[in-house]
């Protein structure tokens, strides 16, 4: 190598000793401001915003590997001098008391300075519990710098001050994540989305979602959108009073105060508005109206007399929370309100107990209501109707799959994941044969609950019973769970990527005495003489043999979906097996991100 180059590597390994030199700094000036003793809610809501910031920090740092093997490719130059400024702003106090008014003074002259990690909010234990390595990390970093950290308390503390300070400081975070490749910065930002939508689903503390909204409603943290919307849903179910328990927590009232820009009103609807189309119900108690002279969904909730309290409250809850559901990736229809028990669900069924979930149907304001509206559910289309590409078929099960994410996330259960609860609206031009219909729209929310809920006994039916976890069937069937809903979900993929109907699918596996050839199709199923109990026993078998590629029931999913469709299948159909307490969210996302990443 030539002098000039020995003296440019000598220089650009200076440059990088530097920056992990004020890297560490920044990670001690984090530390040692949070090492504050706790002054009121204000504060620790700035302590929530600087844990979010000090693990982008370390985020990016892993991301340009600099503790390990630095990329040279970097701008060090300009790296250097970003941790300097952040370095600068974290560690003098001058500054923080005369710019920011954040005076922080000992607690005591004699107490004595500490290694330890600072005291966690509950926000900064979620994360350190779904990140380990990262309160880890820290505490070695200020080991490393040979560094204590005083004792420390706010002498002042100025809420607007401190909003400023953040925003200085998430500069700078932006600044240094901008210097990333694009590769990067999307592994980044998923990462982000992906450990905030965990801590979501944990949190109980609708202060804690506030900050992540807070986060992600600007342009200043980069993550997905989903996530601040999945935010919003878990804080009305805990303004709702739904808490880990799954009862009303009035103990809890300050953790669940409505916050500002939050407004829970619970619509109940005029019955002398609606107008009836039909005196018959689809399947699935659902049926198509006029409401103000517009057109509605009206999906009808049958309640047990004994448990009518109990059931209209959370008839309550589910209209509110369905209410609230704007995001793009929750695709459902959106809930106008509810329908009280007074209006019968048929005409001169004055004796029914049920209230109606009222749904929207947004439509051309050109289009006459003369047009009326079809609703073709997706159980429909599987014979007889036009066959979707491998690019649409991915799209409805990517949509279910979001949906049933953001559910998760929010702390709600479906309970009724099935091909005839998957909506597609024929309206006008907007026709399924034209490859043009509006959908697929999740419904079916009859019997959807918070997860910390007492369970409600669905009716038995011997064909929604297919997509029913076994556990979640006889007498001694299990309380409802996450993993059931993914089981369900696996079936209806199942259905998508073979596009049959799960009876079909399930009558091709052979028993275990039949030689039966896989990709024949039995009459029995088409002509309506179907073996139930044959099925159901299919059914379990296919959660018997591990084996996938010697599983007859799915061999032909990655023929005809691809191997990563069959894959995702897999995961569902297995989650119980993977997350038995139903801790976590681990496998939704995975699910969502696998079928986002499948390309025909």
């Amino acid at each position: 190598m030539s002098a000039g180059g020995l003296e440019y590597a000598a220089g650009a390994a200076g440059l990088v000793s530097l920056s992990l030199t004020l890297f560490r700094g920044c990670v001690r000036g984090f530390e040692i401001i949070q090492q504050a003793a706790h002054a009121g809610s204000e504060a620790d809501n700035f302590r929530c915003k600087l844990e979010v910031e000090q693990y982008r920090l370390m985020q990016w740092a892993e991301r340009i590997g600099l503790e390990e093997q630095p990329d040279e490719r970097f701008n060090w130059t300009l790296i250097g001098d970003v941790l300097k400024q952040m370095e600068a702003l974290l560690l003098d106090t001058q500054t923080l008391k005369k710019k920011y008014r954040l005076d922080l003074v000992a607690v005591d002259a004699l107490a004595p300075e500490t290694s330890a990690a600072p005291p966690r909010t509950s926000f900064g234990k979620l994360l350190s519990r779904l990140r380990p390595d990262f309160p880890t990390a820290s505490s070695r970093i200020v080991d490393e710098s040979n560094g204590t950290i005083k004792k420390l308390r706010w002498a002042v503390f100025d809420r607007g001050k401190a909003a400023i300070l953040i925003n200085d400081i998430v500069h700078f975070n932006n600044s240094l994540h901008g210097l990333l490749d694009n590769v990067n910065q999307d592994f980044v930002k998923s990462a982000l989305g992906s450990v905030l939508r965990d801590i979501i689903s944990r949190s109980n503390a609708t202060s804690e979602l506030e900050v992540i909204k807070q986060l992600l409603s600007s342009s200043r943290v980069a993550a997905p959108v989903a996530v601040a919307s999945a935010a919003s849903l878990k804080q009305i179910r805990l303004i709702l009073g739904l808490g880990p328990d799954g009862v009303d927590c009035t103990e809890r009232q300050a953790q669940r105060a409505p916050p500002e820009g939050i407004k829970i009103k619970l619509i109940q609807l005029k019955p002398h508005l609606l107008q009836r189309e039909s005196l018959q119900l689809s399947p699935g108690g659902r049926e198509l109206a006029l409401y103000k002279s517009k057109r509605v969904i009206i999906e009808w909730k049958f309640i047990d007399r004994e448990h009518e309290k109990e059931l209209k409250t959370r008839v309550d809850q589910l209209a509110i929370l369905l209410a609230h559901t704007y995001d793009e990736s929750f695709h459902s229809l959106h809930c106008i309100g509810f329908l009280p028990k007074d209006v019968p669900y048929q005409p001169g069924d004055g004796e029914s107990i049920c209230y109606g979930l009222v749904f929207e149907l947004l439509t051309s304001p050109n289009l006459p209501l003369s047009i009326s509206p079809v609703i073709r559910p997706l159980s429909t289309l599987f014979v007889n109707a036009r066959r979707p590409s491998l690019n649409e078929r991915r799209d409805i099960a990517l949509a279910l799959a979001e949906t049933i994410l953001q559910l998760h996330t929010s702390g709600w259960l479906h309970k009724g994941i099935r091909s005839d609860n998957v909506l597609f609206i024929d309206l006008g031009d907007s026709k399924w044969e034209y490859g043009k219909a509006n959908g697929p729209f999740l419904a079916g929310y009859e019997y959807a609950r918070p997860t910390t809920a007492h369970t409600e006994a669905m009716p038995t039916n011997l064909e929604q019973e297919m997509y029913r976890h076994p556990k979640g069937q006889g007498l001694n069937r299990a309380n409802f769970r996450r993993s059931f809903d993914l089981f369900a979900l696996g079936c209806v993929l199942l259905e998508i990527g073979l596009w049959s109907s799960l009876p079909e699918i399930l009558q091709r596996v052979p028993s275990e005495s039949s030689q039966q050839v896989h990709g024949t199709k039995p009459s029995t199923v088409r002509t309506g003489k179907i073996d139930w109990a044959r099925l159901q026993s299919a059914k379990t078998r296919l959660l018997q043999n591990d084996d996938v590629e010697k599983r007859s029931d799915l061999a032909g999913i990655a023929f005809c979906a691809g191997k990563t469709f069959q894959d995702v299948i897999v995961r569902c159909l297995y989650a119980d097996d993977e997350d038995p307490l139903d801790e976590d969210i681990v496998i939704q996302k995975e699910v969502v991100d696998l079928l986002r990443q499948t390309q025909f």
